[in-house]
Formats: structure tokens, sequence, C-alpha cells
């Protein structure tokens, strides 16, 4: 009899131990994900992104570092063109860099968390925890979350499906539109939590020069002699393959300035803007300015608003780009990534 009691013990006792080990509940695993971005000090991560927002898909290599309690460094390196682009965050302010045009722009913003992009660990959390009506499924190696997509530059992209693996680390993000179709894809290869950087990580300086960072090589003379080439090519001009409905071209004209030709078309209708494009001489530019990055897939972008109009500028292949209008966000981020899509005149 007492063999018996000492059975049935044993078995309550590994039946208890083997639904400890079970699968976590999706309320179980948010609160954990709460924990997780409460706690959250530093991480260093590396992706591949993928966007297939237009005729072709661009391709980046990210690189995301953080540091408690407003550190970004995030490296975006188009693999199709070669080209990186930086944005910075740290005491000064943000900051959009482009090292191989020596650029940088400085920005009073609260980035990212205004704009969060879907390659930020912090974004990925909050999409979660703040969507009531998430979906969620236990995998036998990762959680799966099913989750709405805001974004206001791009508000085609409705819905989001997340993979973290067993330590809540993020494995693939796929952004989708409403057609079911995937628009962005994510897919994380590397995610250190607890990262250690230097003192000077986070420095504007330093990640212009690429000093110490491996994913930057200074200038070489090679590239500024195939700059002093691009430079002496014909001025060739990009036009929107997109415009909103109602809007046509009513003027185009080529003026001069102390930078160079720059070409100017004036669209008027239900939604009128103006599209500006010049070639000027790869310049220093350090502009404390009143705006906040935008992701155009193909280039980070920079918006300022005013009252009355909203300016949106880039710079593509050498060109400086300008789009003013008083326009939502979204309507001139799609001029913007239209105009990459189009072959030059």
């Amino acid at each position: 009899m007492r063999r018996k009691a000492w059975a049935i013990v044993t078995l309550v006792i590994v039946l208890t131990l083997l639904a400890g080990c079970g699968p976590k509940s999706a309320e179980e695993v948010v609160n954990d994900l709460s924990e997780r971005s409460e706690d959250l000090k530093s991480y260093r991560s590396q992706a591949k992104m993928t966007i297939q927002t237009g005729s072709k898909p661009q391709v980046y290599d990210v690189e995301v570092w953080y540091k408690q309690p407003h550190y970004y460094r995030v490296s975006l390196k188009n693999v199709n063109k070669d080209i990186t682009q930086i944005l910075l965050r740290n005491d000064d302010g943000v900051y959009v860099l482009t090292p191989h045009l020596n650029k940088s722009f400085r920005f009073h913003s609260d980035w990212p968390e205004s704009s969060g992009q879907v390659y930020l660990y912090q974004t990925i959390l909050n999409s979660i925890i703040d969507d009531s009506s998430r979906v969620f499924t236990a995998g036998k190696e990762d959680y799966r979350f099913e989750v709405a997509a805001k974004f206001e530059q791009n508000q085609s992209l409705v819905k989001q499906r997340i993979w973290l693996d067993r330590k809540l680390n993020p494995k693939k993000v796929e952004v989708l539109d409403s057609d079911d179709q995937v628009k962005v894809l994510v897919e994380f290869n590397r995610f250190e939590p607890d990262a250690s950087f230097d003192k000077d990580a986070f420095d504007m300086e330093r990640n212009m020069t690429g000093y110490g960072d491996p994913t930057i090589v200074p200038s070489s003379g090679r590239e500024e002699e195939s700059a002093e080439k691009e430079e002496k090519k014909e001025f060739s001009v990009l036009t929107p393959g997109w415009i909103p409905e109602g809007s046509r071209l009513v003027d185009q004209q080529t003026v001069n300035s102390p930078e160079g030709k720059v070409v100017i078309m004036r669209y008027q209708g239900e939604s009128s803007f103006t599209l500006s494009q010049k070639k000027p001489e790869a310049v220093q530019a350090s502009l404390p300015l009143y705006g906040r990055p935008i992701d155009l897939g193909f280039t980070q972008g920079i918006l300022l608003e005013t009252d009355e109009n909203k300016r949106l500028s880039w710079t593509y292949e050498g060109t400086d780009f300008e789009l003013v209008g008083n326009l939502p966000v979204d309507v001139m981020t799609r001029i913007a990534r239209s105009i990459e899509e189009q072959p030059a005149k």
C-alpha cells in the first residue's frame, strides 16, 4: 500500500514537471516580452532585409547597435549598389550619415520612438505587446505572432508575421500588404543581448570616418577618381513613375545655382507638388534640422514639416532630390519610390 502511494506521488510530480516544461500560452509569452522590453540594456543584431515594394527587390545588410537609454546606430548597406548609410542617435540628436558622400544631417527628433523600423528589436516587441488582436502560435523551436502593421510612410502594409526563438530573440519578420503578399522580409542571423560597445561607438565623427568599424571603409583614391568621372557625366533627369490621380506635370525648367544645374518640375491638380533635382559636389553638410528620417526603401529620406508644406529630401546615385507639397507622408514616399524605379532621360 505504501509503495502504491509513493508511486502515485511520483507520477503526480512527473506530470507537474512535464506540464511546467510545456509550451507557454500567448499571455505568458507577452508578459515575458514586456519584462524583456523594460529590462533591455543593450543589444547588437545583424540581419538581411529584402524590400519588394518596387519593380525590383532591394536587399540590405542591416546591423543595429543599441545601448540604454537612447543610443542607436543602424548601418544599412544596399547590397545591390554597395552603398552604406547610417542612422545614429546620441546625446546630440539624430543623424543620417552618408560616409561615401561625406554628408551628415542632424535632426531634433525622437526617432525611433516616433517611427521605428521593423529591423529594430524594440519595434518588434512593441508591435506584439500593443496589439490585443494578435494571433499566437507556439512552434517546436519558436513562437510565432501575427499582428497589425502600422507604418505611416507606407499604409499599404497591413500585417506582420513575427518569429521569435524560445529565448525571445528575433528570427524573422514578414510585412505583408492587403493581398497577403510579403513586401518586406527581415531575416536575423545574429542577435546578441547585453552587448558591450566602445566608449565612442555612437560618436558622429567616428562613424563618418569609419574608425574602428569594419563595415565602413574610408574613401580611397579609386573612389575619389570614380566620383570625378561621375561628375563629368551628363546630368540625367528622373521623373516619377507614379503621381497622385488628378495631378499632372505643368512646367519643367532648368536653372543655374552656385551648386550647378537644378531641374525643377511642377505638378498641379488635386495634389500639387514640386520636384527638384541637382547633382552637387560631394561636400560636408552637418545641419541641425527639425525633422525625422524616412525609410524610402532604396535610401533614407529626410522629412521636414511646416504648417503649410512638407519637404522630403534624399540622395540617389549622386543626385539630390527634394519633393515639396502639402501631401500625406505615404503619398510623398510613394512618389519618391517611383522615381528610383524609372530610367533616366
